[in-house]
């Protein structure tokens, strides 16, 4: 009995080997290796790397990259750390490495622009604190990011800045509170900028410039003469004296008040002494704009008297001094009229 027993054993135990060998092998060919993988943690482990890694998946592999980085995991690191937990997965395909991708979200190019002129500024005191200064990034974008859930925001841990061309380099940490945050250098130039008003249409002489015709740019202010108009007030209610594009910085000299006379307009010549006001017509003798001091000609006396532009074809006839010699200093009597 005790014989029997025995041999029943002998045959069952072989049995169970093979079941417990068949469930493995069904294990790991349920373990598929993703060609594919992005991660959001600062670890890539099996369950990141393979489709059904089972009570395994929460084994590190390796290290993950930066946020919004990517790194390579060689084949050979990934095929020990699957034997040794239980996946006998094999590289039947011939794959070197697997690329791992991490997410991640950028801190805006504002805020580390601002982080930037701010370091800039206390390692270089002749930079003026109120200094208005541009940041443009190597490549356009400064390229920081951190993890999903972390904050947005970052500090400048070191930098250094040319004053002559405004190169800098900088060693950032992101998020700023967070020590074991990696560090990110980051490459560009800085240099002070002046506001400008441009407009935002083309604009021809005779037309006036509205407040609405306007957009502010932001030039490098070793570009800003001091003919460069600055001021909205400089540029509203202005005529060109040429044509002007859209977006071009305008010099005082582009500019004129709008002609509200034209040379040749028939106007209204108005004049005043106390109670006394008189009223004539005239013919301007050249263009003018408000607060210009024109010759106008009385058609009837042929005679010539200035006047300032007060508005459209009309002016004021401050006194009746003629710009030239002539035989009298006022219109005739049937010049003028009360």
């Amino acid at each position: 009995m005790r014989f029997r027993l025995n041999i029943s054993a002998l045959l069952v135990a072989p049995v169970l080997a093979s079941s417990v060998m068949l469930a493995g092998m069904q294990t790991a060919e349920a373990a598929e290796l993703r060609t594919s993988v992005i991660v959001t943690k600062d670890v890539v482990t099996l369950g990141d790397l393979f489709d059904d890694a089972g009570s395994a998946a929460d084994v590190v592999v390796a290290d993950a990259p930066t946020p919004g980085g990517a790194s390579d995991i060689s084949i050979s690191r990934i095929s020990l750390a699957a034997r040794r937990n239980g996946l006998a997965w094999r590289n039947t395909t011939g794959l070197s490495h697997i690329s791992v991708n991490r997410t991640g979200v950028s801190v805006p190019n504002a805020d580390v622009s601002a982080a930037i002129v701010e370091a800039i500024i206390t390692k270089n005191p002749s930079i003026l604190p109120t200094a208005n200064m541009q940041v443009d990034f190597t490549g356009g974008n400064a390229g920081v990011q951190v993890s999903d859930s972390d904050n947005l925001d970052l500090r400048v841990e070191n930098i250094s800045f040319n004053v002559r061309n405004g190169n800098f380099e900088a060693i950032v940490r992101a998020p700023a509170n967070n020590p074991t945050a990696p560090l990110r250098r980051v490459y560009g130039r800085a240099y002070p900028v002046t506001d400008v008003p441009v407009l935002v249409r083309d604009v021809a002489p005779g037309d006036t410039v509205a407040a609405t015709d306007i957009q502010w740019v932001k030039m490098p202010s070793s570009r800003v003469s001091a003919n460069i108009v600055t001021t909205q007030s400089g540029l509203v209610g202005m005529s060109p004296r040429f044509p002007v594009r859209s977006g071009e910085p305008l010099r005082l000299s582009d500019l004129q008040p709008p002609v509200v006379i034209a040379k040749g307009a028939v106007v209204d010549m108005n004049y005043a002494s106390g109670a006394l006001v008189l009223l004539a017509r005239g013919r301007a003798l050249e263009n003018g704009a408000i607060g210009d001091t024109i010759d106008i000609i009385n058609p009837r006396s042929n005679r010539t008297v200035q006047g300032v532009v007060i508005g459209p074809n009309v002016v004021r006839i401050d006194n009746l001094t003629m710009p030239r010699a002539q035989a009298s200093t006022a219109p005739h009597s049937g010049d003028v009229k009360s």
